[in-house]
């Protein structure tokens, strides 16, 4: 947009077949047993914290992005503790990984593979950076983070002994992105069965509402439970 900045919520469903071929490749995800993935995007921007609470209280489970060169912001802090209040599962997203010393790109090998295979100034580059995210993490956020691949807790709860998920990303190559959806679908698929099983009971919540010249009003809205088919009634309140 304009400045470069997102300035609404935006909303992406990831069809299955999508999941399928950017997940070949990950280690431990035997089979898939969801439809898809509703991505929810909402702006990092500092200026937009009522849109990051609105995003944050629909999902089911989060992606926290932290820029690997610049580590925690403020925003960040904020985005995390909105994310206690609401005790909402999370993942993070250590981005801008292609943006390291001497960075050589493969986005359809695992991360950690990619990572290993990587120079020597390199490596040594994302460890540095890497160790002062997770400090930062510690000292700022009072939060215990790990790369997925060591982690041997289970990555989803908050609590003083256990480690969150980081997953090395990259945007802009795409680095590191199927196992960031691969471990959203394991994650979805043996922690949070009860969140993501099927109601009868139709539910869902105005994300935004736009004023379009020549339409009038539009509304953006997210189905969290039932199914909705043409000709139904909708009644906003």
């Amino acid at each position: 947009e304009a400045g470069g900045i997102t300035q609404q919520i935006g909303a992406t469903n990831v069809n299955i077949e999508t999941v399928t071929k950017r997940t070949s490749f990950v280690k431990d995800l035997n089979k898939i047993n969801i439809p898809g993935l509703l991505i929810i995007d909402t702006p990092g921007h500092e200026s937009f914290a009522n849109l990051r609470s609105r995003g944050s209280s629909l999902c089911d489970l989060a992606i926290l992005v932290v820029d690997i060169m610049h580590s925690l912001e403020k925003q960040t802090i904020e985005s995390i503790n909105l994310l206690k209040k609401g005790k909402t599962p999370f993942i993070i997203a250590l981005n801008k990984i292609d943006r390291l010393v001497e960075w050589k790109t493969d986005q359809n090998t695992d991360i950690q593979t990619v990572l290993e295979s990587q120079s020597q100034r390199c490596q040594q580059d994302f460890n540095k950076r890497w160790e002062q995210v997770k400090l930062d993490f510690a000292t700022q956020a009072a939060l215990n983070v790990e790369l997925f691949w060591k982690n041997e807790t289970d990555g989803i709860s908050v609590k003083e002994d256990h480690f969150m998920n980081v997953i090395p990303t990259s945007a802009h190559s795409g680095d590191g992105m199927g196992n960031l959806m691969g471990l959203c679908v394991k994650m979805a698929q043996e922690k949070l069965t009860e969140r993501i099983a099927f109601s009868e009971k139709v539910q869902c919540t105005v994300l935004e509402v736009k004023s379009v010249v020549g339409i009038g009003a539009t509304i953006d809205c997210i189905l969290t439970q039932g199914r909705l088919r043409y000709g139904d009634n909708i009644v906003l309140a």
